[in-house]
């Protein structure tokens, strides 16, 4: 068959697919900078780290109209090393996922960030989220935690830095009813006849009405490595932002623990970031956690600073700094999120120069 024998047919598939208003997007973000760490295992360090200030990201979505407000679409995205180009967690292991949107939220099926990643990071820092990097996120000495899959046990552990997403999952994401939005997960465990075994749900809600947000979550993830997958990591969370001027101030209480063990930490984090130049922000933040006896009372300090210049929309350069000091019990050490390793005892300091693109 060629299209001289069948132009009626032709024409009508042409004008369908033309009418079918489908849209797909390339996009990314690349990081690169220099940090230098005082304490790295009792060591002084120097390292060319990237995706530190952004994930390295590399992914595609797409929609087609359906006819109404109802729509297909679909996410695929992956993360990888800048320095040397190595994929990490997949081709596609940061998200993928596919469903439908219409005026009512939006469903899908696939693996997807968690609500205490979407609610109390992008949603509760607004605009100034963009200026928050791995860096200001927590890990601490709180291995005690025992997440399996995290460095340390501890790296992320209230998720709010979606350093993990979950896997096998249903999602429904609602639109927003006049500042309010609403949504909620759950990840199948895939165990014949034991449905929660290694099984976790997510679930949060926010508001926003002009300078004001404010926002809730919570999450639990059983692992096979914590009681055979019966048992996990439940961490909620509650946090808010405000704008005045062109300062936002930003607060956040999380609360996580292991539901096998009973080990857990509370974080007590609050900042700002400020336009303090033309086309330069700073932002500070300071954030207290403490475990509780089964994790020997381990505390930390963080403070951290970075400033942000804007070549452009997309191309930024910046410089920021993180200082944590731990105490408790005789075991703790010091550990800055994104770091390599722990510090070989109380304290540790980084420096980072870094360049960020995104497109």
């Amino acid at each position: 068959m060629n299209c001289r024998q069948w132009l009626p047919l032709c024409a009508v598939l042409v004008s369908a697919m033309a009418n079918a208003q489908s849209s797909v997007t390339m996009y990314g973000i690349m990081d690169a900078g220099v940090t230098y760490v005082s304490n790295q295992g009792g060591k002084q360090n120097w390292l060319m780290d990237t995706g530190m200030m952004s994930p390295n990201l590399f992914g595609v979505r797409g929609a087609e109209s359906l006819g109404g407000d109802t729509k297909a679409v679909f996410t695929i995205e992956g993360q990888y090393a800048l320095d040397n180009g190595a994929s990490i967690g997949g081709l596609f292991g940061r998200q993928s996922f596919v469903g439908l949107s219409s005026s009512w939220g939006t469903l899908t099926l696939g693996k997807h960030y968690d609500f205490s990643f979407d609610v109390l990071a992008p949603q509760r820092y607004g605009s100034s989220f963009k200026y928050v990097s791995l860096h200001n996120l927590r890990q601490g000495p709180f291995g005690g935690l025992g997440i399996p899959t995290m460095p340390g046990g501890a790296l992320d552990f209230d998720r709010v830095g979606g350093a993990e997403r979950i896997a096998n999952s249903i999602k429904f994401s609602s639109a927003n009813y006049g500042g309010l939005s609403f949504g909620g997960l759950y990840g199948f465990g895939e165990t014949a006849g034991q449905a929660s075994r290694n099984r976790a749900y997510s679930a949060g809600i926010s508001y926003g009405s002009g300078p004001f947000g404010i926002g809730a979550a919570i999450t639990e993830v059983r692992y096979a490595g914590i009681n055979d997958g019966k048992d996990g990591i439940r961490t909620w969370g509650l946090g808010g932002r405000y704008a005045v001027g062109d300062a936002i101030f930003n607060a956040l209480y999380t609360n996580t623990r292991n539901t096998f063990t009973g080990g857990g930490v509370q974080v007590l984090q609050a900042g700002v970031t400020k336009v303090v130049l033309p086309n330069t922000t700073v932002l500070f933040d300071y954030q207290y956690q403490r475990g509780n006896a089964i994790l020997e009372k381990n505390f930390a300090h963080q403070f951290g600073l970075t400033l942000d210049y804007e070549f452009s929309k997309r191309t930024d350069t910046y410089l920021g700094a993180v200082y944590q000091g731990v105490g408790g019990g005789a075991s703790a050490q010091a550990w800055i999120p994104g770091l390599p390793g722990a510090a070989d005892g109380k304290r540790q300091v980084l420096v980072r120069v870094g360049l960020r693109h995104i497109f």
